[in-house]
């Protein structure tokens, strides 16, 4: 039992209790996003470990400094001593009062990037709005993947030694592609686990692994995919092997596949003919006539 006299533990409090604080900047490279920043006077720290919420992810804008350095607007965040020990600050929630969406109503939630972007997520007792200014494109889409199991773990080296023992081993530990129990493939590593093999000469035991850690955004793959809607000032587009045109009663208007035009109806549900103009019959463009 530690013995502490009443000053000793008004201080430890006073200090350990945690404290506000301005961010300077964050590092969203890390499997753990980390923060920089100042805390009390002439208190400033680098490498702040700042958790964020499973399934949601945000990286603050870097601090606004004058002429001299100093910083004169920026994020801001909560900062615990854990344990009480002063040089293990943890960061809390960030906010950003330079940019953040308020004067929402009741029950709203929202999600929002930089005030001058108008990129908005806004979930309101009328319905679901995703906004953005004429410039951007709002897209949803495809990446031509396919989704891989979230197991972390697989097989990183050989094992060691001969018989039945050792193949039983290497039977167990899944390796890259290996289908996993939940019915998907394990897909590679991204990062080595700590203390992981180095060198091409395999692993002088059975538990050389390698754990997938994180993942890197998609959506600049997604750019390239084919399947997708999005819009923009220019034109609202679909993309896809087939692309339907449906109304509220689920029946299809306009069907589009192998680079033909259906009108009234799917291909294949009724008879078709190819539209007739005043310049002759359509190559593509067929309608349905019963």
């Amino acid at each position: 039992m530690h013995r502490q006299t009443p000053l000793n533990s008004a201080l430890r409090g006073f200090f350990s209790g945690g404290s506000p604080s301005v961010v300077d900047q964050v590092d969203d490279t890390k499997l753990m996003q980390e923060g920089a920043g100042n805390f009390m006077a002439n208190e400033t720290r680098k490498a702040v470990q700042s958790p964020q919420n499973y399934g949601f992810t945000s990286v603050v804008f870097d601090a606004e400094k004058d002429m001299m350095g100093k910083i004169q607007a920026s994020a801001e965040t909560f900062t615990s001593f854990m344990g009480g020990n002063r040089s293990y600050p943890v960061n809390g929630n960030m906010d950003d009062r330079r940019h953040r969406l308020f004067k929402l109503e009741k029950g709203d939630t929202a999600m929002f990037r930089g005030r001058g972007d108008k990129q908005q997520f806004h979930m309101t007792q009328d319905g679901g709005f995703w906004t953005a200014p004429q410039d951007k494109t709002v897209r949803m889409h495809l990446v031509q993947q396919d989704s891989e199991s979230n197991s972390t773990m697989q097989q990183g080296g050989s094992a060691s030694g001969g018989g039945s023992a050792g193949a039983a081993a290497m039977m167990a530990e899944p390796k890259q592609g290996d289908l996993m129990p939940d019915g998907k493939r394990l897909p590679r590593p991204t990062q080595m686990a700590d203390g992981g093999g180095g060198g091409g000469g395999g692993s002088s035991s059975g538990e050389g692994q390698q754990q997938n850690k994180g993942q890197e955004a998609l959506y600049k793959e997604g750019q390239k995919s084919p399947l997708f809607v999005d819009v923009t000032k220019d034109a609202t587009r679909a993309g896809g092997k087939e692309v339907h045109l449906m109304l509220d009663d689920g029946k299809i208007y306009a069907h589009i596949v192998g680079k033909e035009v259906y009108l009234g109806g799917k291909k294949g549900e009724g008879t078709f003919g190819r539209v007739a103009t005043d310049k002759g019959l359509s190559i593509n463009v067929y309608a349905k006539v019963g």
